[in-house]
């Protein structure tokens, strides 16, 4: 018999613990691992192990354990993050033709940073304040008038491609971008946020850098990028969608959400796996079950399921991209600590690093 173990579930210690008795109810022993033993209440990120003979029958029962959660709406808001750069400009106009398709509402926002003070000598603390004062008002003034012509600009646009009964504001926010992003969710509560960004992706300083990674983390709302080389006139160039599943709990969610947000459009969905040996049995068991809840709980749902054989996920899933003409990727970004973002690149950053095809990204 063999006794190898594998993890089936990660969870809080609470619900490890329901999944346990779950397991155990219906004749499958488990075990669990990272239990803090003096205050397991308090435990996060708990495993759940069984015997990897008990896999498939374990797999096939969580997918029927599984609720299918709240149902999900297409966004009502678009948020759209906007530094006057030309690919900043191009995701803005493509949020709002998603906008058109949604029938929701846009809003641009802009966060300037005034410096805190200037390097220059200075007799005293007041001609300090006084430079810092005369500084913000300058910079105030002319982020106001970059936005309020862009805003003008866009709602010309809207008028001229049948858009104009859209309903499109604007915001300023003074700070740093990620901050002044992050504020701005919490008061307008977007269902999607929309960034363009240049073909260094990740690895550059502009605004969708660092900053589109901690406003996902913080404001736990989807992200479409729009790379500086995605030039889509219409919509309709977008016809083949490609996600990316770690068969982890996250992937109900986001397929859950990809879904109902694509579904205003005519596109063929295929949800993909990158694995050194797609006829294992715990792999192609995971994969039924993931098919299984999509169809469960997306009825009119048309998603194909595959397996793709690879050792390097972004390397094989850019390789799929191109060979089957993919127009959208998507992906859950998931939270990992500081050490593993600095030794072990995400496959978010990967992909975003050289992208030319948008990519929708998912918080954990």
């Amino acid at each position: 018999m063999d006794d190898k173990l594998i993890v089936i579930a990660n969870d809080s210690y609470t619900s490890a613990l329901v999944l346990q008795s779950f397991l155990e109810a219906n004749g499958i022993k488990s075990y669990l691992k990272n239990v803090n033993l003096v205050q397991p209440n308090v435990s996060d990120n708990v495993k759940v192990l069984i015997s990897v003979t008990d896999a498939e029958k374990a797999i096939k029962l969580l997918s029927a354990y599984r609720t299918p959660g709240k149902g999900e709406t297409q966004p009502r808001k678009i948020l759209v993050p906007i530094d006057f750069t030309e690919h900043s400009k191009n995701a803005a106009f493509f949020a709002l033709r998603l906008a058109h398709v949604y029938k929701s509402e846009v809003k641009l926002l802009h966060v300037f940073n005034s410096p805190i003070v200037d390097m220059i000598p200075f007799t005293d603390m007041a001609s300090i304040q006084i430079d810092i004062d005369i500084s913000y008002s300058v910079l105030q003034e002319d982020a106001r008038k970059k936005l309020i012509k862009f805003f003008n600009e866009y709602k010309v646009y809207a008028n001229d491609n049948g858009m104009g009964d859209l309903k499109i504001g604007f915001a300023l926010r003074e700070g740093f971008a990620n901050y002044g992003i992050i504020d701005m969710c919490k008061r307008y509560k977007p269902g999607l946020l929309v960034m363009g960004t240049k073909s260094e992706g990740f690895r550059s300083s502009e605004l969708v850098g660092g900053v589109a990674a901690d406003v996902v983390r913080e404001t736990n709302i989807p992200l479409l990028v729009i790379p500086e080389k995605a030039r889509l006139k219409n919509l309709s160039e977008v016809k083949n969608v490609l996600y990316a599943t770690r068969f982890d709990n996250s992937d109900f969610t986001a397929i859950r959400k990809l879904l109902t947000m694509l579904s205003g459009f005519n596109l063929n969905v295929t949800c993909a796996n990158v694995c050194d040996n797609p006829e294992d049995t715990v792999i192609k068991a995971r994969m039924s079950a993931l098919e299984d809840y999509t169809k469960r709980v997306v009825k009119k749902a048309k998603v194909d399921f595959e397996l793709i054989k690879g050792k390097n996920a972004a390397e094989a899933f850019k390789g799929y991209i191109t060979g089957r003409n993919i127009n959208l990727f998507a992906l859950t970004m998931h939270k990992r600590g500081l050490l593993e973002r600095l030794f072990n690149p995400s496959l978010t950053r990967k992909m975003l690093s050289d992208a030319d095809i948008p990519l929708l990204i998912f918080p954990e």
